[in-house]
């Protein structure tokens, strides 16, 4: 055994020789076969042209496999499947699509069932009965002022209604008097002009009451209840609805513009919609949409009733 690190020469020369040898041995074999050949040429031939066909067919049929592993295979359900599977088949065909776009909103009140209410006249708030999130009724008294101005609206349709009944009596007597040629013509035009100047006024008292919010029920009855007190007021509920807020305390003042409460009726709610221009052809008013809040809120369903022409610069 050599060390082959100590006698480098020693080793390629042995290499070398190998090499040849294996040459050597080569080229003799190839001469012998070729010899062998040479003695029947004939039946090389054969063998070569039948190597060739039997590589051919190899080669068609391994195309074949490779083609058959990729080809399209066709799937066949049962009715009994496509029942299961809730598989439903049809002729393809002209028809609609249905196009679902999802948008940000915001649920708001109603604003046509919302009410700002306000007492009309100026007071002192001596009762308040209705208090936020309570459920109220048309016409259910939510709190009670005392009002100077209320009297005096009521004072004058009093005084009104007495003014009336002496003018129409007054005229009654005058008119009979300057038929009978007894009084002159001008003391009838005089209680005729004080009679209409009277109807006027009573007029424009009930107006003022009407403007408060009273009845022609309640005006008849007015002047045969003289115990009524002049300076209550009762602000009652314009439908019926939930109060969502309240801007009264008890011994309060407040003027006859000021908002005590603001009634909702929570039934029915308005969703403001953000539409990116770019979605705009795909709403239209009177389309259905389906409300998700999450959180546990059951969805709800609603109608587009409105597209504003104006797009904003978050959405454009």
């Amino acid at each position: 055994m050599m060390n082959i690190k100590n006698r480098p020469g020693t080793a390629l020369t042995a290499l070398l020789f190998a090499l040849l040898i294996s040459a050597s041995s080569g080229c003799d074999s190839s001469e012998n076969h070729s010899g062998q050949k040479e003695n029947s040429p004939d039946q090389g031939e054969e063998k070569h042209a039948h190597n060739e066909n039997e590589d051919a067919k190899q080669g068609k049929g391994h195309d074949k496999s490779e083609d058959g592993d990729h080809g399209e295979e066709t799937v066949r359900l049962s009715e009994e499947e496509l029942e299961e599977f809730g598989i439903q088949t049809s002729l393809a065909g002209p028809g609609k699509l249905n196009i679902s776009i999802t948008l940000p909103g915001e649920v708001s009140v109603n604003a046509d069932k919302l009410a700002h209410v306000v007492p009309r006249v100026s007071g002192v708030v001596r009762e308040v009965r209705a208090n936020l999130g309570d459920h109220v009724k048309l016409g259910e008294v939510m709190a009670v002022l005392e009002s100077r101005e209320l009297s005096d609206a009521k004072a004058e349709y009093l005084a009104a209604i007495e003014r009336l009944s002496l003018a129409t009596a007054n005229y009654s007597r005058e008119e009979r008097l300057w038929r009978k040629k007894v009084s002159s013509e001008q003391d009838y035009l005089n209680a005729k002009q004080e009679l209409a100047e009277v109807r006027i006024a009573l007029r424009s008292a009930e107006q003022k009451l009407h403007a408060l919010g009273f009845t022609e029920k309640y005006l008849d009855r007015l002047p045969k209840h003289a115990d009524i007190t002049f300076t209550r007021y009762e602000i009652t509920a314009p439908f019926k609805g939930t109060v969502i807020e309240k801007h009264v305390a008890l011994g309060e003042a407040v003027q006859g513009d000021a908002v005590l409460f603001v009634v909702a009726d929570l039934s029915t709610v308005w969703v403001d919609l953000s539409v990116y221009e770019k979605d705009l052809p795909f709403i239209k008013e009177g389309a259905k949409v389906a409300i998700t809040a999450g959180h546990g809120i059951p969805d709800a369903e609603g109608v587009i009733s409105y597209v504003g022409p104006i797009v904003g610069e978050q959405t454009r």
